[in-house]
């Protein structure tokens, strides 16, 4: 990752730069927040052509999502609308659907229920390996239903003695046995995006799932691999499980076959089934797996660029400093033209309003128009957007045109997005 984010900074610096030097220090001739991006992306794909393309075929255009938010403020133009009380809409995918008048962002927090990806295939269909990669790439916490029934074996509990009996008959252990098991090991994370390997079993598991914890997966993801490729590669990992011999695997494809097969049919009948071809390479399982979940970091990108604007506007440093990394770059128009490096510039800023009278004063609304949010890989990502400003204490509304170049990063063990560049100018 210190590659790419050296790549990227790189990009953004001089391209900023070369706006910078061939303008004149006022802030409105710094380049809006649309053509900037679209320079920013450009200079990526040369530096990455030019430096072994690092981030390559990852940064073109047909290959970047696009995320548009609802419109947020109509009549901005020609100022027709006044500031008041609202929140600003959420991730949208429909460019037509029709525009919402908002005002002030309303912090989009994560969702109530958490969101799960229910992963099936028959025993040595490769679930486990393509999990690890989507933990690493997507933050996604993967919990294997046959990991946590092993764990509960080697417990020694009767609860353990009973599972390890029914694995050994090939048969399904019960749904509730399961479900605490998932339960209390969702409650324990401290994130909301889980990879349920191996579970649902049968349409008991499913149905008794949804009952007991209320959640719709966002979606079932199939590995389809024939048998005899599965009996190959289960009889060929030497693990020492009490399940890796030729007739416990016979007898775990046929259950599979008769009980999760109907799961899946379940899923698909409502478009909620995604089937991989297992067969191929690791690598080109995951190139097909890979489209199913860039718009959860999509979606997280929003909910932190909402964040930190809820942040911005009501004076919080903490949130601000939470989401804006240490060494973070800005080009605005408070810093008159010049590149700020770090985050004492904005501190400074933040204490000022507070210090300047009556916090609740200090306070300021905004809302935001037309934002766009586009990956460049799973670890880097711009949001563009124009964003209408009015303090408390004013009648006087600006529009601004804002970047920021967002980097997801691993802090305390979890994947965090920090915006690492800023660029604002007024529109």
């Amino acid at each position: 990752m210190g590659g790419r984010s050296r790549l990227v900074n790189r990009a953004i610096l001089r391209t900023l730069s070369q706006h910078s030097s061939s303008s004149s220090s006022s802030p409105s001739t710094l380049p809006a927040s649309g053509s900037g991006a679209n320079a920013v992306r450009e200079e990526v794909k040369s530096l990455g052509r030019a430096g072994g393309a690092i981030l390559g075929s990852a940064v073109d255009e047909s290959g970047a999502r696009k995320a548009q938010w609802g419109a947020g403020w109509v009549f901005a133009a020609a100022g027709l609308v006044g500031m008041s009380g609202g929140a600003v809409g959420s991730l949208h995918t429909q460019a037509e659907e029709e525009p919402k008048a908002s005002i002030v962002p309303e912090v989009a927090r994560p969702a109530s229920k958490p969101r799960v990806v229910f992963v099936l295939g028959g025993p040595g269909s490769g679930k486990g390996t393509q999990c690890a990669k989507i933990v690493d790439s997507y933050g996604f916490v993967h919990l294997s239903a046959g990991d946590l029934l092993r764990a509960e074996i080697k417990s020694g509990s009767p609860d353990g003695t009973m599972i390890q009996n029914m694995i050994k008959e090939g048969k399904i252990v019960p749904s509730s046995v399961t479900i605490n098991l998932l339960k209390k090991a969702m409650a324990e994370s401290n994130t909301d995006k889980f990879l349920i390997d191996g579970f649902p079993r049968n349409e008991e598991n499913r149905a008794d799932f949804e009952k007991v914890t209320g959640i719709l997966p966002e979606f079932i993801l199939f590995f389809d691999c024939p048998e005899t490729e599965l009996e190959r590669r289960l009889l060929g990992r030497n693990e020492g499980r009490v399940d890796d011999n030729i007739e416990t695997i016979r007898k775990r494809f046929k259950v599979f076959i008769e009980s999760s097969l109907p799961v899946i049919d379940h899923y698909e009948k409502i478009g909620k089934a995604r089937k991989i071809d297992a067969t191929k390479s690791r690598e080109e399982v995951f190139n097909a797996i890979d489209p199913l979940f860039r718009p959860f970091l999509e979606t997280d990108l929003q909910r932190a660029t909402e964040v930190l604007l809820k942040g911005i506007d009501s004076g919080d440093l903490s949130t601000y400093e939470r989401f804006c990394d240490p060494g973070m770059t800005a080009f605005e128009p408070e810093a008159s033209g010049h590149l700020v490096k770090g985050l004492d510039f904005h501190r400074f800023y933040f204490n000022k309003k507070v210090a300047g009278g009556n916090e609740a004063e200090n306070f300021r609304q905004s809302t935001v128009t037309s934002p766009v949010v586009t990956l460049l890989d799973s670890n880097v990502g711009l949001v563009t957007y124009t964003r209408l400003v009015q303090d408390r204490s004013s009648s006087e509304v600006k529009a601004y045109n804002e970047t920021r170049l967002w980097q997801r990063k691993k802090v305390n063990g979890q994947f965090e997005w920090k915006n690492v560049h800023f660029h604002r100018s007024l529109a």
